[in-house]
């Protein structure tokens, strides 16, 4: 049999001979991987949440100005263009955190499978 430097690799860094114990722990890895991306990104949206509602805010003050006052109307122009700009990035943030929720399911069935095979 061949040498599998990637295979290899695995099994050192796991510290076992087994297949089953280093795609487990190649999977336990990917899941904790996978829980990191999870909470960063969730904070990430719950940030942008809130800067979107303060803006939100700023915009219906800015408006109070009227239509005569150059420099509110441009700056409310300004902050609408942005906010939809943010409510896309965090619609986009928002997919990728359900597809990253959905990975966790499968990496838990991969760990879970791995466990059958001891």
């Amino acid at each position: 049999m061949g040498e599998r430097p990637n295979i290899d690799q695995l099994k050192q860094e796991c510290g076992s001979n087994h297949l089953n114990h280093c795609f487990k722990y190649l999977f336990v890895q990917e899941w904790n991987e996978n829980e990191a991306l999870i909470m960063y990104v969730s904070q990430k949206c719950a940030d942008l949440e809130t800067k979107i509602g303060r803006r939100d805010e700023l915009i219906q003050e800015a408006q109070s100005f009227g239509p005569f006052h150059d420099v509110a109307t441009a700056g409310v122009d300004c902050m609408v263009a942005t906010q939809q700009r943010d409510r896309d990035i965090l619609a986009a943030l928002s997919g990728a955190l359900d597809l990253a929720r959905e990975g966790r399911a499968e990496k838990e069935q991969h760990v879970g499978f791995m466990d059958l095979k001891d």
